[in-house]
């Protein structure tokens, strides 16, 4: 079996005739990509809104108000597209078409899934490959993708096809219907049909080089990720690294399958790979980045004995859950138990309710509550490598005069969690940053 990759190419890739051209260019350099996965265009310098946006608005026209005025603007930006690139194709027919379908089915899922359709058909006669629709490959028991029967369908699919182009985003129940997958789904998408196809490499062609170990925002230039695993891709991703769909990793976890994380606009740039476990021959640094959330509201409760009681830390989730209520960490020490909550999750009164509901049920000595708290993630395998490694971190804080507010140490040894003021979330960042990553040399 020759090898295969499968490559994704998001929004901004696809966003105009210029940028789609250089995909094509990335895709012909590499015989061994043979099923790509395309996102509906996005941005541009004269554009400001995404074309999946301009399709929900349409939908809501539309659906509601039985008017289709929108599909114009819609239609002319495929045009200048399809025009740029002298496609073969009789596009202004396709377009006519789909304005038909549209009226015809009437549901936001098919309205807004027209745009990764449209612009996998143009890529395909561009590169001159075959167009497969996504609802052959992508399968929905209900509202949810049927992993197993989606895994089956795409092998069978595509098991005797040698170039193709496929829309993310979207696929359909065994009866047809079309249905999305949330924001950001072409990810999901790469990542079932390179699981289906037993890729030896899923890469991911985005606006960025890859992962940084922290944000640009925070930190000036930081440094970039050239490899980690998914383990550590899972945690910086919980706390806010979001350049993948989080069901992307899991997807290709299963079959151990590498991504490469990749810049349309800086193909020069290898990017990041992400491994299950990490080639012999990689760096291994002490840290493998830094990622955080600000506005957490502590809760903290404290109940003499709590640590006989069975059960207690239970009926304080339960409460929560039954408030819909999700809880981020709960550190607990000798008689007391601590929630980190985000604070959106406490607001309209909700944090009173959920506070009065816990002394109602447990009787606790004291429930105290601290607004304005940050979480940060140090995240890293090799972090409990060196005794210093936890040493260095906490004299940086200290030397920085920041004090901590929570310490939720990984069981797995690969992160530990720290709770500082939301003032101090970017000078603690960039401490963490300066006495791990920071090189001097790279400055100069």
């Amino acid at each position: 079996m020759k090898p295969i990759k499968v490559a994704k190419f998001g929004g901004a890739s696809m966003a105009s005739g210029k940028t789609i051209a250089i995909v094509a260019d990335i895709i012909k350099k590499d015989p061994e990509r043979k099923f790509i996965i395309v996102s509906a265009p996005g941005k541009t310098e004269s554009i400001s809104v995404k074309m999946t946006d301009a399709l929900y608005e349409l939908a809501e026209d539309l659906i509601h108000r039985n008017d289709a005025s929108k599909f114009e603007s819609i239609a002319q930006r495929f045009r200048d597209i399809a025009q740029y690139l002298k496609l073969t194709l009789d596009y202004e027919k396709t377009l006519q078409e789909t304005l038909r379908q549209m009226l015809r089915v009437r549901t936001v899922e098919y309205i807004v899934s027209r745009g990764e359709y449209l612009s996998a058909m143009f890529l395909a006669n561009y590169l001159g490959y075959e167009f497969v629709d996504a609802t052959e490959v992508i399968r929905f028991r209900g509202r949810v993708i049927d992993s197993i029967n989606t895994r089956k369908l795409a092998r069978k699919t595509l098991k005797n096809r040698e170039y193709v182009v496929i829309p993310g985003f979207y696929g359909a129940t065994s009866l047809g219907e079309v249905k999305l997958l949330t924001r950001g789904g072409s990810d999901v998408t790469g990542a079932m049909v390179a699981q289906a196809v037993k890729a030896k490499l899923y890469e991911n062609w985005t606006d960025v080089d890859g992962f940084y170990t922290c944000d640009p925002r925070i930190v000036p230039h930081p440094k970039l990720m050239e490899v980690l695993t998914y383990k550590e891709l899972r945690v910086l991703s919980f706390m806010g690294a979001s350049v993948l769909h989080s069901n992307t990793v899991l997807q290709l976890t299963k079959e151990e399958i590498p991504i490469n994380v990749r810049n349309t606009f800086n193909e020069a740039c290898e990017g990041t790979f992400i491994y299950h476990t990490l080639p012999s021959d990689r760096p291994r640094p002490p840290i493998t980045g830094i990622a955080g959330l600000k506005n957490f509201t502590k809760i903290v409760i404290e109940k003499d004995a709590m640590s006989e009681i069975v059960g207690f830390d239970r009926k304080v989730l339960s409460i929560c859950e039954k408030m819909d209520i999700n809880v981020e960490h709960f550190p607990s020490g000798t008689d007391t138990f601590s929630l980190m909550i985000e604070s959106k999750y406490l607001q309209d009164g909700k944090k009173n309710i959920l506070i009065n509901s816990i002394k109602k049920t447990l009787k606790p000595d004291l429930v105290e509550t601290s607004d304005n708290i940050s979480l940060i993630a140090i995240v890293g395998r090799n972090l409990m490598a060196n005794k210093y490694n936890m040493l260095n971190l906490f004299s940086a804080l200290v030397n920085s005069n920041i004090n901590l507010r929570m310490i939720d140490y990984g069981s797995n040894g690969l992160y530990i969690v720290i709770g500082v003021d939301d003032e101090d979330y970017t000078y603690a960042i960039n401490a963490i940053y300066n006495e791990f990553l920071y090189d001097e040399d790279e400055e100069q």
